[in-house]
């Protein structure tokens, strides 16, 4: 009698934005756009803010891919504005941002370690103590 083997879920490549995204959402809370800019667009950010010009296009992309699920909050959630459009963050979307951020870790270390091992090189061709 032979297993049925369940399909491998297929990673989904993902971009700077795409991960940003996907990062701020790991934690399966909904989140409407401004919530998702307002914790993209922090102080620390290294470079210019995230405008709803680039986050729309975005999420559309994302839940095209099915990283990304949304639903249209109700009348009572509407706090005087337009009824909020609520993002969450599926299982391929989880899975897909846990691997880029594996394979970033690990690049991560690999590129320490190469570095250690020209540090030891360079103490050993060039003298001194290697420490």
């Amino acid at each position: 009698m032979s297993e049925k083997k369940k399909p491998k879920q297929e990673i989904v490549k993902l971009s700077a934005i795409d991960e940003d995204i996907l990062t701020v959402m790991q934690g399966g809370k909904e989140l409407y756009g401004l919530e998702i800019l307002d914790v993209l667009n922090l102080d620390s950010r290294p470079f210019g803010k995230l405008g709803f010009g680039s986050l729309y296009p975005a999420l559309n992309r994302l839940e095209k891919k099915g990283l990304i699920t949304w639903r249209w909050g109700s009348e009572e959630e509407a706090s005087g504005g337009a009824r909020r459009k609520y993002f969450k963050i599926t299982g391929l979307g989880s899975t897909s941002l846990k691997a880029v951020q594996q394979y970033r870790a690990e690049l991560a270390m690999q590129t320490g370690s190469i570095v250690s091992i020209v540090s030891i090189i360079q103490t050993w061709i060039f003298g001194g103590e290697y420490a």
